[in-house]
């Protein structure tokens, strides 16, 4: 009986531990399955393996990749991101990102954060959050995602494209991309070699919007850009070559071949070299023009002598004041429209040339100095702030100046042949950002004709525990980076 009875305790005891094992058994079946299948999805939707690979481009490069919150690593050398991975945050110089089975190319400038989504049916997917990339796309399987349109590059296209809190900006200097709005409002739009296109936030509230509408001509403002310059951009629209069976509806085709002569540059300055220093007071300013339809050559809108046989130019004797000389060269067509322009930076030591008054007034009959357009708040030129709003405070001589302008925005509040002027420089309008941000303000008399160009410079800083966000420079004019402007 002793025996019977161990036996069917025993036999208890087993039937119990066997019931208590099964549960979990099936339940890292099921586990194990699970894992499998969700590998198995994302095999070809969102690879876990999938990466890119991203390279500091100069000792100054400063990159970092964010793993999770504030955790973060800097790289040195190359360095892999994964789809797990937070951002990518460029802090200083540039970075180069690539990716596996492309030779596409992505640049990444100065205070950008770049986010790595995925590979989806061989086309690899980033989103831009802040500043400015450079996509360079040989093999046409890039898809960039800005936060009010995404683009979709084609083959052997180069493209600048540009995030702020307001407006995405796509500016094509090579080949055609497909632009995609997320809403479906409107179908999806080629933009060609010479455009641009900026939808602001406040764009997708609207019901008629049609993304073709908003296309434009390639602005000067983008070759005053960091990833225009390093990546010689003016080589890529000086010798534009659009064919007319590109395949594109008709109103594409016409108003590309019409940006044509709105791109092409083919100028430049050989004497003196940019931000170099004389110690004379006056100096030539020389150059080649490489562009047979250059006309015209202006040097703060003092014509230049053109010698066609030799094809270059030349400005005699150009007055120079003490300091800084910022001095605006131009490029007109023979129908008087602007091929390219830029600006020349020249130091000097001497003090300005003084010129006989009676000259002067028979040349012209508005001041030429400086000191007579004077930007007297903020004092320093650049001008370094924590702020978020800056007032940009000037004077000129009474009866002299009818308008002012400020990355091309009219301000409204001063008053025809007036004395003061000013203009508020804002973060919470998009008219100032973090980093460095550029005004160039304009004078114009009283037939419209422009007397002077000042360039005036503020360095946002953030604070030390944030990171850089995006610096866009100012536009008005193509609303690139700004919005609206506000003189109060």
């Amino acid at each position: 009986m002793t025996r019977l009875r161990n036996r069917s305790n025993s036999s208890t005891m087993g039937s119990n531990s066997f019931s208590f094992i099964v549960p979990f058994v099936i339940a890292f079946i099921i586990l194990v399955i699970g894992i499998r299948y969700i590998t198995s999805a994302g095999s070809t939707e969102n690879p876990t393996g999938s990466f890119m690979t991203i390279t500091p481009t100069g000792e100054q490069s400063e990159v970092y990749i964010y793993m999770s919150g504030d955790s973060k690593k800097r790289i040195d050398g190359t360095a892999k991101m994964y789809t797990t991975d937070n951002k990518l945050v460029v802090t200083s110089w540039e970075a180069e990102v690539t990716f596996d089975n492309s030779t596409s190319k992505v640049f990444v400038d100065k205070w950008a954060e770049v986010k790595y989504q995925w590979l989806i049916n061989g086309t690899q997917t980033i989103t831009l959050e802040n500043a400015d990339i450079l996509v360079d796309s040989s093999t046409g399987d890039l898809n960039i995602k800005l936060k009010n349109f995404s683009v979709l590059s084609q083959k052997d296209s180069v493209i600048i494209l540009s995030q702020n809190a307001i407006a995405s900006n796509i500016y094509v200097l090579k080949g055609t991309v497909s632009v995609e709005d997320y809403s479906k409002k409107s179908s999806n739009t080629n933009v060609g070699v010479g455009q641009q296109l900026t939808i602001m936030k406040n764009d997708l509230s609207s019901t008629t919007l049609q993304f073709i509408n908003k296309i434009e001509p390639l602005s000067d403002y983008i070759k005053t850009t960091n990833l225009f310059i390093k990546h010689n951009g003016d080589s890529l629209l000086s010798s534009l070559s659009l064919q007319k069976e590109s395949g594109n509806d008709n109103t594409f085709i016409n108003a590309s071949w019409a940006l044509v002569k709105n791109t092409k540059a083919g100028l430049i300055i050989t004497s003196p070299e940019d931000e170099s220093s004389v110690d004379t007071n006056e100096v030539n300013i020389e150059g080649k023009i490489q562009n047979t339809e250059i006309a015209k050559v202006t040097i703060n809108d003092k014509e230049a002598l053109i010698d066609k046989e030799q094809k270059s130019f030349i400005y005699k004797s150009f007055p120079l004041v003490s300091g800084d000389n910022n001095i605006v060269y131009k490029a007109y067509d023979s129908d008087g429209g602007i091929i390219t322009k830029g600006i020349l930076v020249v130091y000097t030591s001497q003090k300005g040339v003084k010129q006989d008054a009676s000259k002067k007034a028979s040349v012209t009959t508005y001041p030429i100095s400086d000191k007579d357009f004077r930007i007297i708040s903020p004092t320093e030129n650049p001008f370094k702030t924590t702020e978020n709003i800056i007032r940009i405070e000037g004077r000129v001589n009474k009866g002299v100046v009818k308008y002012i302008t400020v990355n091309d925005f009219r301000l409204t509040k001063f008053p025809q042949m007036g004395t003061s002027w000013y203009y508020f420089a804002n973060k919470d309008y998009g008219t100032m950002n973090d980093g460095i941000n550029l005004y160039t303000i304009k004078y114009y008399g009283a037939n419209d004709e422009l007397l002077f160009t000042n360039l005036f410079t503020i360095v946002k800083e953030k604070k030390e525990d944030l990171v850089p966000a995006a610096v866009v420079p100012v536009n008005t004019e193509t609303i690139t980076a700004t919005g609206s402007s506000q003189e109060s």
